[in-house]
């Protein structure tokens, strides 16, 4: 059953293999639905409009490292609430996490500068919601563009 009032409806159970199979192939559907209108979306990175857009990738992030984190079958209590791009990239396994590293856009970038950079970045998604109540904002957009390239380029589907 469904209900209108939206924080009545009931969530998926996740306490089995299968729940969290489950909620890994929901998961990659959403961060493929939000990266679709990122990437039809492009030109309003130079736009008035484009905190909506950097908001939408920051998203996006957060639910492929999700997914990463429900196909491996981490313990969901650790970062199912999460927004923090940092935290939730410390909680994927080490050889993903360098795998990352190295295969982001800017050649050469070293694991601590990546690492500063999604730190400075990490509340990207709860921060560009509400960027209308900062007087200014500086982050680096360039980074956070190549993480989403990034990440959709890479992200492939669980298998059936």
């Amino acid at each position: 059953m469904a209900y209108f009032q939206l924080d009545k409806n009931p969530k998926r159970k996740l306490e089995t293999d299968e729940d969290y199979d489950k909620y890994a192939r929901a998961c990659y559907r959403q961060a493929m639905h939000f990266s679709y209108l990122c990437m039809r979306n492009a030109d309003m990175i130079v736009s008035e409009h484009c905190m909506a857009w950097y908001t939408n990738v920051a998203f996006s992030c957060e639910l492929f490292f999700k997914y990463y984190l429900f196909c491996i079958h981490a313990d969901s209590k650790s970062f199912i609430k999460k927004h923090d791009l940092f935290e939730l990239f410390k909680l994927l396994p080490e050889d993903l996490q360098q795998d990352i590293v190295k295969c982001h856009p800017e050649k050469g970038i070293t694991r601590d500068a990546f690492e500063l950079n999604l730190k400075e970045l990490g509340k990207a998604f709860t921060e560009f919601r509400y960027s209308y109540e900062k007087d200014s904002m500086a982050f680096s957009a360039q980074f956070l563009a190549e993480l989403f390239a990034e990440l959709y380029e890479r992200t492939e589907p669980l298998k059936e």
